[in-house]
């Protein structure tokens, strides 16, 4: 069994490097983690894509680092969840998948997570949540469904911008977070974990949780790696580098980042310190070239993997 580790000054790192938010705010889970109680965290990750890239890596991490504070990660695959198609951040209806398609995707999830998560003898859980959506009854998700409003969904911003285009939005779409949040439900967990872009999906689990069980689940939101305009780098966008890259081509994609993604990319993508990363940013800001920054950015996230 590991031990909890409650030295303040790691857990005071865990809880703000690459970190956008905690809810309901740091001092609860600050608390939770000095009191050596063992907690449980989950990320949720959905196989909609044969591999999974460096943004992926930012929240698994995280977890990881969760992990060797001596408490239970849980990395959940979506089976279920990708087949309905999460409509965060997408101007239009994410196209269906089949479960073949999706259990296809996700063949090397676990290999490629090992970098970060031990999954031997005691340590992280792999779940599907084809386990217990798969078999909710109509009754059951009716019930599920009474705990959410019409307003509380169309408030979404990527559901405004969809109606002011005039496109339109499905009702599976609408059963996504009700879906996601269900999951916090079925495993009973303490917390979940995920990239800002899942916060509403995340609070919804939240709200499930308190209402049915009583409890109180915190969430960890990490940042996004975006580049310098403010998209998030990933496959859509074809900038992101997939773990399925050999070395040279990481290396290379890494070098082809804009000097603006830098400093973020050394804070959620490297395990060099903060304090380092401070200095690095401060010889940035005084003109000093960033080839050589970049190079050490490129063979840091190289070596990781």
């Amino acid at each position: 069994m590991s031990k909890i580790i409650t030295d303040e000054k790691v857990i005071e790192e865990f809880l703000t490097r690459g970190v956008e938010n905690i809810y309901p705010n740091k001092e609860f889970l600050k608390k939770q983690l000095l009191s050596g109680k063992k907690l449980t965290m989950y990320l949720g990750i959905d196989p909609t894509g044969p591999t999974l890239h460096l943004g992926h890596m930012i929240p698994i991490k995280k977890l990881g680092e969760f992990q060797k504070l001596g408490h239970k990660a849980i990395l959940l695959i979506g089976d279920f969840t990708a087949m309905i198609g999460d409509p965060t951040d997408k101007s239009a209806t994410r196209k269906q998948l089949t479960r073949k398609q999706v259990l296809n995707n996700c063949k090397l999830y676990k290999r490629q997570i090992s970098t970060f998560l031990n999954f031997g003898f005691g340590g992280a859980d792999l779940k599907y949540n084809s386990k217990w959506l798969g078999r909710l009854s109509f009754e059951k998700l009716l019930e599920l469904s009474s705990y959410l409003t019409h307003s509380q969904m169309i408030k979404r911003s990527m559901f405004q911008d969809r109606i002011n285009n005039g496109k339109d939005i499905y009702i599976n779409e609408f059963m996504y977070p009700l879906m996601q949040g269900y999951d916090s439900v079925a495993m009973d967990v303490d917390g979940e974990i995920g990239g800002n872009d899942q916060t509403f999906n995340m609070l919804v689990g939240r709200d499930l949780l308190k209402k049915i069980k009583n409890k109180e689940k915190f969430v960890m939101t990490v940042k996004l790696l975006a580049d310098s305009t403010g998209k998030k780098m990933g496959k859509t966008e074809g900038n992101m580098a997939s773990l399925t890259d050999d070395n040279n081509e990481m290396f290379g994609k890494v070098m082809s980042w804009t000097d603006g993604v830098m400093i973020s990319a050394f804070e959620l993508c490297t395990n060099v310190p903060m304090e380092e990363i401070k200095k690095i940013e401060k010889d940035l800001q005084e003109g000093i070239n960033p080839k050589d920054f970049k190079l050490k950015l490129a063979y840091e996230i190289v070596r990781i993997y």
